[in-house]
């Protein structure tokens, strides 16, 4: 017997919301029915979730008519701490003279499941610039003062890099050279009154659709507990447990008293101060992050001294937090992930094109629920981009021409961040597994040598 845990899943319109709003969604699997209780370690439900948040590295997807790939995944860089723990690695950048950039550090949840409920531990590391050459081997190291969340290197080799409330310029060795408050940051401390009553409607407006929900999962507990704990099969605990929980999560957003939408309030605020990424032309700089009016992503410009700054996009759609954007000859590249699509615009955020759709088999559209998911304009003006979940790389021209598949890497699935630069000589291809902390490294097969990725 199977049985789907429909009490994982979230409504249509929450997963909606979720999506343009950054959380994570998680989805429904099916477990195995057993004729004992089986061990902790051995029970589905906690096979499930140790899969789900400790998932293995799988290959990508194969297209339903391969193509030729032009690179091959050839090392894997590693990234440590002192103490053995993974290093948290958040973005990657290429300078001027080939190095590697990795902005790393910050503070992170480690989940671990269990029929006990979950253990979580929060890892702090301190904010770091890691600089590796091109083998892999790291060269020097950077502190700065915050987590940095995003890094990126212009055509005249400045380096910026941003994170909590702060964006910072950095010298080619490191120094720091200018500091300032994130545009977004500013305009919320000029209009917090404003954004908090939207912000209160829009959690009141939350508490009332999830009502329905949180009914409907606490009939579907009671209904579940009516048997006996006796004669409960194993699969049936682990619904109960699986109800249990969702009734315990929809609990928290139903409530509407003063003290938990003031907690509400302050995480959505606090969460929106982030940025999701940045980028530089010869004139400006360009940051993606949360809307503070509301849902979705934006993008702030302001001049290369961090001044004059003005919102330019707006209603970007990102799934799980991420909006990556990148810049070149004047114009700045979207990796819009939750509409399968890059866009192109120019510096006053005019749209220019557009280019991409969803697609499971074919090359030249984007596959699972959120791609492309980063993008990365090389000094030749080719768009590369790369998918999570299935770890694929592939190159278009700067309007929007399918190229080439660069290839396919070993990517632990998952709606997330991954990074890449392109040496530009366009013979390596670095690749950020932020689950692992690795950074994977590609590079151009022999040209006798291109084969079909299967």
């Amino acid at each position: 017997m199977r049985s789907s845990l429909s009490t994982l899943r979230f409504p249509q319109r929450i997963q909606a919301a979720l999506i343009l709003t950054g959380a994570i969604i998680l989805c429904p699997f099916t477990l195995q029915a057993e004729e004992a209780p089986p061990k902790a370690s051995e029970n589905p439900l906690n096979v499930a979730l140790k899969a789900l948040f400790s998932p293995s590295p799988v290959p990508a997807s194969t297209p339903k008519n391969p193509s030729p790939s032009t690179h091959e995944q050839i090392n894997l860089i590693k990234l440590k701490e002192k103490n053995g723990q993974n290093t948290t690695i958040h973005a990657l950048a290429l300078d001027k003279d080939g190095r590697l950039l990795a902005a790393c550090g910050g503070t992170r949840v480690s989940r671990q499941e269990s029929l006990d409920g979950p253990a979580v531990t929060t890892i702090t590391q301190p904010g770091v610039i890691r600089v590796f050459d091109a083998e892999g081997n790291q060269v020097d190291s950077w502190s700065v003062q915050m987590a940095p969340q995003a890094i990126f290197v212009a055509s005249d080799g400045a380096i910026f890099v941003a994170g909590y409330e702060t964006i910072l310029q950095l010298s080619p060795s490191g120094e720091l050279l200018h500091e300032a408050k994130l545009p977004h940051v500013a305009d919320m401390e000029e209009n917090t009154d404003t954004i908090r009553k939207s912000l209160i409607e829009q959690i009141k407006q939350q508490s009332a659709s999830m009502q329905t929900y949180l009914d409907q999962q606490k009939d579907r507990l009671a209904e579940l507990e009516k048997k006996p704990e006796s004669e409960r099969t194993a699969l049936e605990k682990s619904q109960i447990q699986a109800a249990q929980q969702m009734v315990d999560a929809y609990s928290q957003y139903v409530a509407t008293d003063e003290k938990t939408i003031n907690e509400r309030v302050l995480a959505s605020l606090n969460s929106k101060k982030s940025v999701a990424s940045l980028a530089a032309t010869k004139d400006n700089v360009f940051v993606a992050t949360s809307d503070t009016a509301g849902h979705g992503f934006c993008i702030w410009r302001m001049s290369r001294d961090f001044k004059d700054s003005k919102k330019i996009v707006t209603g970007l759609s990102g799934c799980c937090g991420n909006m990556h954007i990148g810049a070149g000859n004047g114009e700045v590249y979207v990796a819009e992930n939750a509409r399968h699509r890059v866009c192109r615009y120019d510096e006053n955020g005019e749209l220019i094109t557009t280019f991409g759709k969803r697609d499971r088999e074919g090359d030249e559209g984007f596959s699972s629920c959120c791609n492309p998911m980063n993008v990365f304009i090389t000094g030749d003006g080719e768009v590369y981009t790369s998918e999570s979940n299935v770890g694929r790389v592939k190159r278009f021209t700067s309007t929007g021409e399918y190229q080439e598949l660069i290839g396919d890497v070993s990517l632990v699935p998952g709606c997330k961040n991954v990074s890449i630069v392109v040496t530009p000589d366009h013979d390596r291809v670095y690749m950020m597994d932020m689950t692992r902390s690795h950074i994977i490294v590609m590079k151009r097969k022999a040209a006798d040598s291109v084969t079909t990725v299967e």
